[in-house]
């Protein structure tokens, strides 16, 4: 008897076989960007994300190993043509600079090294992702839900998390010690995790791609009459890929930060 549920060495290549046929069935789909994420954990050494990391921050993004992030898969200018980022920036937009986030950049200006000076930059367009996480981060948006469509964005990230952060000059009251930011730019990027912890159905898959709800009702309905709508996959949840680790030493979990988006702002912020 093998471990992780396995009874025999066919049971092992059965789930090898099934998962690393999912990335040539997105890419069949257009789900190039998702594909490129799984084939990275597929090719990767195991590693299991810390259960932390999944709704907090690593305690310093700037730290990670690079074999434990990416920060070239999922672009910006990928992840904006869809409605659901479309949404969720424009909420951001609306409370980049809210109560919450002008109190956390308060926080983050304070931790400035002032020294005698008056007035000193804050952040800067050649930041990445990561850099801008710890330093000039305002606030956030999540998107996406298991109701969504089942496009790239759902197969790349599922339910992720937008961010922005405010760059331009930080300037303090030499008198009051008053603080206040001229924003020049709003950056836009995408965090999230990428790890397939937890029960989880994933899908019925065909080398040709996923079914649709429809689909694989219609295919329940009709399995007495050997209906298929291509040569199956099969099921998939997040066990195969745990089985699919366990098994082969490879499946390595990783975080996730896209490039940044720039946009032009003109605004000043009293932050007391």
């Amino acid at each position: 008897m093998y471990g992780d549920g396995f009874s025999s060495e066919t049971d092992i290549v059965a789930v090898k076989e099934k998962i690393e046929a999912i990335p040539d069935a997105m890419r069949q789909m257009g789900w190039n960007v998702s594909a490129d994420l799984m084939e990275r954990w597929l090719h990767s050494p195991r590693w299991v994300l810390p259960q932390a990391w999944k709704s907090g921050e690593p305690s310093d993004p700037a730290s990670l190993s690079p074999a434990h992030m990416d920060q070239r898969i999922v672009r910006m200018s990928w992840a904006m043509t869809n409605p659901r980022v479309q949404i969720a920036m424009e909420a951001l937009r609306t409370n980049m600079a809210n109560g919450a986030a002008k109190e956390l950049l308060r926080k983050r200006m304070k931790a400035l090294p002032w020294g005698t000076s008056t007035r000193t930059g804050f952040g800067s367009r050649q930041h990445s992702a990561i850099m801008l996480e710890r330093t000039c981060q305002s606030n956030y948006e999540n998107f996406g839900s298991k109701l969504d469509t089942l496009d790239d964005l759902y197969g790349a990230l599922g339910m992720a998390t937008l961010k922005v952060a405010l760059i331009g000059e930080a300037i303090r009251d030499e008198r009051t010690g008053r603080l206040a930011l001229r924003v020049t730019h709003a950056g836009f990027y995408i965090r999230d995790t990428y790890d397939f912890a937890g029960a989880q159905y994933l899908g019925t898959w065909t080398k040709s791609g996923v079914l649709s709800k429809s689909q694989v009702l219609m295919n329940a309905v009709m399995d007495g009459l050997a209906f298929r709508w291509g040569k199956p996959v099969g099921q998939v949840s997040n066990r195969d890929f745990e089985s699919y680790r366990s098994s082969t030493g490879f499946g390595g979990d990783f975080m996730i930060y896209s490039d940044v988006h720039w946009e032009p702002l003109a605004l000043t912020l009293d932050l007391g």
